[in-house]
């Protein structure tokens, strides 16, 4: 991944807003001072426009110089690639090359692993019990892992003798429709490569990762797909299924402010993220009521509603940060990227199993000590 790629993009995405805000104010006090102001506003134009230019170009050259002179290592680089997919991941338009993430399977130290022979190398100890993971928004599948060595969800299950964890990486920016599609195919191919008989596959997923999971599942299944019937149990943690709060504000907010020129390009600059974002205002369930949505875009959305198997265990498991779950003010916040209502379904789903914990945050429910306990007695019960 290249860093001076990601610098450069941050930069253009940065400075456009904050160039038309400056234009918007500047033309309505010139436009009120009148043709008296004329000569003074050619002046500011041109100026303006050189500092613009510069700022983009030394933006440019910053990240030329971060690739020639600065040495990153690969989890940090690997963080701020994820980064900068989630955000803008749809539309990296030059830098899609150097900075792009091609969704894959990745063994434990992060590297790439090519389906074919080559799967029996990364996995020597193959089980025919694969738990399938899949992180969340801007994070890589080192999100599995826990604060300290060996204590996440993905070394549990790589040490039990029964399981083999099968680690993903992919664009968190893209549609959530487009990874589920690209998740069904990869699994599909690594199942007919697997190194041993396939017994059982389990799907687990973080956040976003819970949305993708799902929509794998219907792609497989529209595309007939052998590996989807294999599938014993789903395992979302934190996902939204009824989509989530702060993605609805922000659509709010994107939409008040379009609503005068100074802002415009603040709106326009919000617009910018990804669509992978904008699919967690939806969740799994497409609704038509959300302030600021064009019909036509509710037409479009392609998260779809993503009905779970009736033969397949699922587990759902939300957090809320008040340590009394039940609190009200803990309801409210969820996760505080979450809220409890989503995270387990809400009315429109029947899961297996639900459980809310009290005093954590989203980001830590993929390696919380009590959320591993669960996860591996529903997929390993003693």
């Amino acid at each position: 991944m290249s860093l001076g790629s990601a610098v450069a993009l941050a930069t253009e995405r940065v400075v456009k807003p904050v160039e038309g805000m400056h234009r918007a104010i500047s033309g309505r006090w010139f436009g009120a001072i009148g043709p008296v102001g004329e000569p003074v506003r050619l002046a500011h134009d041109a100026i303006s426009s050189v500092v613009y230019t510069s700022i983009r170009i030394g933006g440019t050259a910053l990240g030329i110089g971060l690739d020639m002179g600065m040495t990153v290592n690969q989890r940090s680089a690997d963080s701020i690639q994820a980064f900068v997919n989630g955000l803008w991941g749809d539309e990296l338009g030059r830098h899609e090359e150097s900075v792009g993430i091609s969704i894959g399977i990745r063994d434990q130290q992060g590297a790439p692993v090519r389906i074919g022979p080559e799967l029996a190398a990364a996995f020597p100890e193959a089980t025919g019990r694969l738990v399938v993971l899949v992180h969340g928004l801007v994070e890589t599948e080192r999100s599995w892992n826990g604060k300290d060595t060996g204590s996440g969800l993905s070394q549990a299950i790589d040490i039990h003798p029964a399981l083999t964890p099968v680690s993903i990486r992919y664009n968190t920016g893209l549609r959530v429709s487009a990874n589920g599609s690209e998740l069904a195919s990869l699994l599909d191919e690594a199942h007919r490569h697997w190194p041993v008989p396939v017994e059982s596959i389990a799907l687990v997923g973080h956040s976003m990762g819970g949305l993708v999971v799902r929509s794998a599942i219907t792609a497989a299944s529209e595309a007939g797909q052998h590996w989807v019937n294999q599938i014993d149990d789903v395992v979302t943690l934190g996902s939204p299924h009824r989509g989530t709060p702060l993605e609805k504000l922000v659509n709010v907010a994107s939409w008040g402010l379009s609503k005068t020129p100074e802002t415009r390009p603040l709106a326009d600059f919000l617009n910018t993220r990804s669509v992978g974002i904008k699919d967690l205002r939806f969740g799994a369930i497409v609704d038509d009521d959300w302030v600021g949505v064009d019909p036509d875009a509710l037409l479009d959305n392609a998260v779809g509603d993503h009905s779970l198997p009736p033969d397949v265990n699922t587990h759902f498991v939300a957090g809320v940060v008040t340590s009394d779950p039940a609190h009200p003010i803990g309801l409210i916040a969820g996760d505080l990227w979450v809220r409890t209502a989503s995270g387990t379904g809400g009315e429109s789903l029947e899961p297996t199993n639900v459980v809310v914990l009290g005093g954590i945050n989203h980001f830590d429910l993929c390696h919380d000590p009590t959320v591993i306990d669960h996860v591996m007695g529903w997929l390993a019960p003693v």
